[in-house]
């Protein structure tokens, strides 16, 4: 039996007073624990007013096992801290005993913090008249009775919802943070609680942030980010990052959450480890990462039946604001959010170069430490190392140099005239080969750390960037229409489907865009022409061939309404030697806001390992792009992720085309791949753009090109296998080619590129073709 249904049992019958007495054993046992436990928890060092806070919100029934849980905690402070805190759960429960039948007052939902605030204070500045006590600044007994005050509110407001008959999934948002600001002050007493370094608190801390992004979104993820890092940033000034960190990973990882767990523990790692780079302490960073993947391995052991639970909590049946003014106030943060995290790059690159600078390692260190092994204790050290130290430093230079060509010195090596001069000339040069080798890892390890400090500060950039995007996203929507959203919904309800959320939007130069999420249940139950049809017929307009992709038991719907063009579009591909595997992968794709974009990757080389690159590319590419993030921050993901594959050099070119249907206009995008042709009115062009493939270098970059077509233009997409010598007859072909499809142009530049080839080695061919349509 739960607490909260013990609570909220009344008078018992008779034959039910074993039970009950049970169930009233049980609900004291969790209060004196409870009440033990947040007492533990301390704020700006050594102060400890939450037990205080406890004992002043809970509910009278359970207000002796609650004053004495925290009044046993407290007998283990230090003796003056604990005959203090002691004094104030007594004062506390006194005051609540003497005012209880007083409903007006002790019924007030201000009563508990003024309890807490009065007796925390009043006890304080008592304490401070007299010289035994250790508080000796007023305005930290001010501080903590005002922590102690807010501490009370969110427990007492909790209490009152575990003891009402509402459900969790009826909580509105405020009372959400009310419980989620108390289950946070409860797991603060486990922070020192620690293994090593990690602290368990933070763990569960990481934890709560995640499960409320990925099941609550935006919403959840704020909610918790913001109360888990207001109240662990409490015990410390030094913990200050952990408040940006939890409530940057909250927002993004609510943002994030269509994507599935993956993207909600990237934001979590991503925003808490950079996050950790500001603390003084160098060991907080290892130590966050360590908590941060603690906290994932237990995030993707959730199982389906708590995920569901979690997502209906957050299920918000009221609007409480207007879409304008969220659309506003989302742009607005994510604007600023993308900044600071600019600023973060820059800083983080700043930083690392002084320190570099600083911290260099110079051959005058390495022979000083050299000397020091050998020198400290012989008379000459003031006439060789001061008076002669340029000689002896000359004598040092020129072993080093023996040191560096073959990897070793002895006595053998040093010069005569350095012998005669010093008495341990073969121990010196002993000691000047140990400090090289420790100069050489040092160099490696200094190498290493900046390689990590760049891919670090090269993700802060990337999700800048995201944010950026992002908010340019919801800038260029002009109007939400909520009615159209109501009529969406009910229909498909209707047919069975569970609409989670619809937006209705019009965008500049793109119609009406429609967006749904459903549970996702069965894929083969959700049909795309039944979802169009529906779409159609609730908004009065056509639309086009919805978008659909899975994460988890989700599945994102994004539609838009019929444009002006349709894009004929055919392939055709040859594998190298008609091998089993090709190194070449295309794809094609609708991303439902009145777009079509056509990809197409060449790995390197042929074969197995090729086919792999490529395939990973465009994959990636294609996933991340549905998912509605832009091209950039995709392009940004999947070269880091090509880099990380494996220790081997990797590499994949990347050409892109995104064709929209309502201007006509089209966007080449290319990384590292070979021209594309155009036919545009009759007139031929070669749109070569220069540009490094991805798995090279921790920042990838597009070169991009921009053209607007109209009906039977023509756009072809090749990779390098296509071009062998001049390319006099790819050009002769596309220029002449009047009928016939799109997917009969690709197989005719494949076929006669193959046959050039036979002259030469073999290589894989991939072409695209797309033909511009005006729709009916």
């Amino acid at each position: 039996m739960s607490v909260t249904q013990a609570l909220r049992r009344g008078r018992p019958r008779e034959k039910d007073r074993p039970a009950h007495l049970g169930r009233s054993a049980a609900a004291h046992a969790v209060c004196f624990a409870a009440s033990a436990l947040v007492s533990r928890g301390a704020a700006l060092g050594s102060l400890s007013p939450f037990g205080a806070s406890f004992v002043a919100a809970v509910p009278f029934a359970y207000l002796p096992s609650g004053l004495l849980g925290a009044a046993l905690s407290y007998l283990f402070l230090s003796p003056v801290d604990s005959f203090r805190y002691i004094a104030v759960v007594i004062a506390v429960g006194a005051l609540r005993w003497v005012l209880n039948e007083i409903k007006s007052v002790s019924g007030s939902r201000f009563f508990a913090p003024a309890a807490a605030f009065v007796t925390i204070t009043g006890t304080g500045i008592a304490l401070i008249s007299s010289s035994r006590s250790e508080i000796t600044e007023v305005y930290e007994c001010v501080i903590e009775g005002v922590l102690a005050a807010a501490g009370a509110y969110f427990m007492s407001r909790a209490a009152d919802l575990m003891t009402s008959r509402r459900r969790l999934t009826g909580l509105r948002q405020e009372e959400l943070a009310c419980m989620a600001m108390t289950g946070c002050i409860l797991l603060l007493s486990l922070s020192a609680l620690k293994i090593g370094e990690v602290s368990v608190g933070r763990v569960l801390a990481v934890l709560a942030v995640m499960l409320f992004a990925r099941y609550g979104y935006v919403k959840g993820g704020s909610i918790a980010g913001i109360a888990t890092g207001i109240v662990f940033a409490l015990p410390d000034s030094e913990l200050l990052f952990l408040c940006a960190g939890y409530s940057l990973s909250g927002l993004i990882g609510g943002l994030l959450a269509p994507m599935g767990k993956a993207a909600v523990i990237f934001s979590a790692m991503m925003c808490n480890v950079m996050m950790s780079f500001a603390s003084s302490d160098n060991s907080m960073i290892a130590a966050v990462a360590a908590e941060t993947a603690a906290a994932s391995g237990i995030f993707l052991l959730i199982p389906k039946g708590a995920a569901a639970y979690l997502s209906s909590i957050f299920c918000d049946e009221e609007r409480e604001m207007s879409n304008e003014a969220l659309r506003r106030n989302v742009t607005m943060r994510l604007e600023h959010c993308s900044k600071a995290l600019g600023n973060v790059t820059s800083c983080v690159n700043a930083v690392s170069q002084r320190l570099s600078r600083i911290n260099e390692p110079s051959m005058d260190r390495l022979y000083d430490k050299a000397c020091e092994r050998v020198c400290s204790n012989c008379g000459l050290r003031v006439y060789c190392l001061e008076k002669e130290k340029d000689k002896t430093y000359d004598d040092l230079d020129r072993l080093c140099r023996t040191l560096r060509e073959r990897g070793s010195v002895s006595g053998r090596d040093v010069d005569d005239s350095f012998d005669k001069r010093c008495c341990k000339s073969s121990e010196l040069a002993q000691s000047l080969e140990l400090a090289y080798r420790e100069h050489l890892s040092l160099e490696a390890a200094r190498r290493r750390v900046t390689g990590v400090r760049a891919v670090v500060a090269g993700q802060f950039a990337g999700l800048s960037r995201i944010l950026e995007d992002l908010s340019r996203e919801f800038a260029e929507v002009e109007s939400y229409d909520c009615e159209a959203s109501d009529r969406i919904i009910a229909a498909l309800s209707s047919l069975g489907m569970t609409v989670i959320d619809c937006s209705c939007r019009r965008s500049r130069g793109r119609g009406m865009t429609v967006e749904l999420i459903l549970t996702a249940g069965r894929r083969t139950a959700l049909s795309e022409d039944q979802i169009g049809r529906e779409i159609s017929r609730a908004c009065g307009r056509r639309f086009g061939e919805p978008s659909i992709s899975f994460e988890g038991d989700r599945a994102r719907v994004t539609v838009s309404e019929l444009p002006l063009y349709e894009l004929e579009i055919g392939s055709a591909q040859h594998i190298c030697d008609d091998g089993a595997l090709c190194g070449d992968c295309s794809d094609y794709f609708s991303t439902g806001e009145g777009s079509t974009v056509a990809l197409l990757s060449d790995g390197m080389g042929t074969g197995g390992r090729a086919a792999v690159d490529a395939n990973m590319a465009v994959s990636i590419m294609s996933k991340l792009c549905k998912a509605g993030l832009s091209y950039d921050c995709s392009l940004a993901v999947v070269n880091a992720s090509l880099m990380v594959k494996s220790e081997d050099e990797t590499l994949a070119t990347l050409d892109m085309a995104e064709f929209n249907l309502f201007t006509g206009r089209v966007r080449l995008m290319k990384a590292g791949a070979c021209a594309t042709y155009i036919r545009r009115g009759g007139r031929l062009i070669r749109k070569d753009m220069p540009s490094l493939p991805l798995g090279i270098l921790n920042e990838a970059e597009f070169a991009v090109g921009e053209l607007t077509l109209s009906e039977d233009d023509l756009i072809i997409m090749l990779s390098d296998g296509a071009l062998i010598g001049s390319p006099d007859w790819l050009e002769e072909l596309i220029d002449s080619w009047k009928e016939g499809a799109a997917d009969e142009l690709a197989a005719a530049i494949v076929e006669q590129a193959r046959i050039r080839r036979q002259a030469s080695h073999d290589d894989d061919i991939t072409a695209i073709a797309m033909r511009v349509v005006e729709r009916a």
